[in-house]
């Protein structure tokens, strides 16, 4: 009989393919990354227990480093630069060691996903460690949603912010 890991991340990698599907309907967008976190998902009596492990914040000033939200003292030396966190092949691994499963969460957010009388409009939602991988926080790029999940298609160098970008 499998672990209960094995089957969670089996359920998790279908689920991600069967979305993969209807991602590729969503409209292609430019946007900003606003954040970037991962968390370690523990289940435990039917429950899903998040553990933060990395969270980065946009400064919405040009020419500022994002903002270092959160890092675990635990894997703090597993990242060389915290304020653009990358998760090779090993340390992914690790992570995948310790918890039940790893969520890769990138914030993205564009003029072209604004509703109402709004300016801007924001997916924060779950993507691959590939995509996670791609972009940091003030990252301009081109991509898509549908609403639970982030497919990044392009990267397109740093966004320039002015006042209405928050």
């Amino acid at each position: 009989m499998p672990s209960r890991r094995a089957l969670l991340g089996s359920v998790g990698s279908g689920v991600s393919l069967a979305l993969a599907g209807c991602l590729n309907r969503a409209r292609r967008v430019e946007a900003y990354v606003q954040f970037k976190l991962i968390d370690g998902v523990i289940a435990e009596s039917g429950r899903r227990r998040e553990v933060p492990i990395v969270e980065v914040d946009a400064s919405y000033e040009n020419g500022t480093q994002p903002e270092l939200v959160h890092l675990d003292e635990e894997w703090a030396d597993r990242f060389p630069v915290p304020r653009r966190p990358v998760v090779p092949e090993s340390l992914h691994g690790a992570l995948a060691d310790r918890f039940d499963a790893v969520r890769y969460v990138v914030g993205a957010t564009s003029p072209a996903w604004a509703e109402g009388e709004e300016s801007l409009g924001s997916f924060n939602v779950a993507t691959t460690r590939e995509n996670f991988n791609r972009v940091q926080v003030h990252t301009a790029m081109t991509a898509s949603s549908d609403g639970t999940y982030l497919t990044v298609h392009s990267v397109d160098g740093l966004w320039e912010f002015d006042r209405d970008d928050r």
